[in-house]
């Protein structure tokens, strides 16, 4: 008697246990409210649709991001360019 009891218990744990977990995915899925107009004042506007690959589409702001890491990635190479050139210059080997 005890172990159909047991039994019939760890169903309704099991049970209980996966109904909580089946509303918390589906609370992760719920739609998230727009930010209010004081946090979109402070973000950063997107680029141009000349310069913005994904204008036009919900991705718009990451294409602003992305023009971002490529000037930042343009900069870093200058500067590698520039470093280089200096330590041939101070080493005397041409590259």
């Amino acid at each position: 008697m005890r172990g159909a009891a047991r039994s019939a218990t760890l169903r309704a744990m099991i049970r209980t246990l996966a109904t909580i977990s089946l509303v918390a995915m589906l609370a992760a899925c719920a739609s998230h409210p727009a930010p209010d107009a004081a946090a979109a004042a402070t973000s950063a506007t997107p680029a141009a649709a000349a310069t913005n690959a994904l204008a036009g589409t919900p991705m718009a702001a990451y294409g602003h991001d992305l023009n971002k890491a490529k000037d930042v990635q343009n900069i870093v190479n200058e500067q590698a360019k520039k470093q280089a050139a200096q330590i041939d210059a101070a080493t005397g080997s041409s590259g």
